[in-house]
């Protein structure tokens, strides 16, 4: 487990099964109480003080029958980091089936246009057999599937 001084601002909620006690805390508070580096799982030991059904560090362990005292620490969830967007317009690079027509697969979607070009001639090299195209709304370059030999031509490239 982490440190209260790692928990995001929010609420910490104590709940208990067995005997149904529940508490609410503002991390704030908790911080001014306990310090920054009190671990999460000490925190929860404290709190619980008072229940009837806690056991002391180095006891003896409950018998089969025994209530336990079976706190749960929640913590606030962790704010959600949203990767910044480069400007411009993203560019995609697709290869396109080999027959039908339809986009195979989207391989990339990539910002700047110097990187996505370079992309783009490394996917026509690992894929030599298929359309391939870099676009944002329009198409910026394509590489038109290579013309199928047919039997005859194979045939005569051979001898």
């Amino acid at each position: 487990m982490g440190y209260l001084g790692n928990v995001q601002p929010g609420r910490v909620w104590v709940d208990c099964t067995s005997c149904k006690r529940s508490g609410r805390y503002s991390v704030a508070s908790l911080l001014e109480r306990f310090g920054s580096d009190i671990s999460t799982s000490d925190l929860l030991q404290h709190l619980t003080a008072s229940c009837r059904h806690q056991r002391a560090p180095g006891a003896q362990p409950a018998r089969k029958y025994e209530p336990l005292c079976l706190a749960a620490i929640t913590l606030p969830q962790p704010v959600k980091q949203i990767s910044p967007v480069p400007p411009g317009v993203p560019y995609t690079i697709e290869v396109w089936k080999e027959k039908g027509g339809g986009i195979e697969l989207h391989l990339a979607t990539i910002y700047p246009l110097p990187v996505a070009i370079a992309a783009f001639e490394a996917v026509c090299l690992e894929w030599p057999t298929h359309e391939v195209t870099l676009r944002d709304w329009a198409i910026i370059e394509r590489r038109e599937r290579p013309p199928q030999n047919s039997s005859a031509e194979l045939e005569a490239s051979r001898s």
